[in-house]
């Protein structure tokens, strides 16, 4: 596989795509990993990720039950990074969810909600390992580093956005339900209490539907094969969901 045909291959895993929707920046850059042992090169990734690193600081918290949260604390003591009593106390929070079926092992990282090119020897031959030496894997381990203070406000509204256009707004105080048509089938979305959430769609991995309820301003469901974005809107925009 060459260097086109890796891009090609990154951008096409439906933990990546999403991110080729039009978004704004969420305050975070993050880390995508599909692997069963993520904590062989998260510490690695993390400190290759970019020259606004030393802005993050060294406290992490790792959410979600992850499956590997003893390696990953070890992994990350070990690098430096030091365990934070809370998310709101860390610079890096991680966070895992199970994929539905197994994916080839691989990373990316995004920027203000925006893939960065990874096409370098360093990190192309890391991929190449990840390839060679792990089997394919149902973990996704998530990454988030605080680029910036802010404060989580409830949201008021979901809207919903389809090939990256605007089609419907929803405000969160009604409870209702509709699905929308999309170029490969239909996603469902359902407010309720106050919440959004999606729990039924069309596409094969069904991230979407395994995402909690969403209701913080900036809060997203992403759902890559349907070209499909849910967004909490609010008096500020602060995180993402990948699905």
């Amino acid at each position: 596989m060459d260097r086109r045909d890796f891009f090609k291959t990154m951008l096409s895993t439906p933990v990546l795509a999403p991110f080729l929707l039009a978004s704004s920046p969420s305050g975070k850059d993050e880390i995508f990993l599909i692997a069963d042992g993520p904590e062989a090169c998260l510490p690695r990734l993390l400190e290759k990720f970019g020259p606004e690193r030393s802005l993050f600081g060294q406290s992490f918290f790792v959410s979600d039950a992850h499956p590997r949260e003893k390696a990953l604390f070890q992994a990350l003591r070990t690098a430096g990074w030091i365990p934070a009593s809370s998310p709101q106390n860390a610079s890096l929070t991680i966070s895992f969810r199970p994929l539905r079926h197994s994916a080839p092992p691989s990373f990316t990282f995004v920027r203000n909600g925006r893939i960065w090119d990874i096409r370098t020897d360093e990190y192309f031959s890391l991929w190449q390992n990840m390839n060679k030496n792990q089997a394919p894997s149902s973990c996704l381990t998530m990454a988030s580093l605080q680029t910036r203070q802010s404060r989580r406000v409830p949201g008021n509204a979901a809207h919903i956005y389809r090939n990256g256009r605007l089609v419907e707004e929803f405000a969160l105080k009604k409870d209702r339900i509709k699905t929308f048509r999309t170029s490969t089938g239909s996603i469902t979305v359902r407010i309720e209490s106050k919440k959004a959430f999606v729990p039924a769609s069309s596409c094969r991995h069904k991230i979407c539907c395994a995402v909690p309820p969403v209701s913080t301003a900036g809060d997203r469901i992403v759902c890559a094969p349907n070209h499909f974005l849910l967004e909490i809107q609010g008096p500020r925009s602060l995180d993402t969901i990948i699905g």
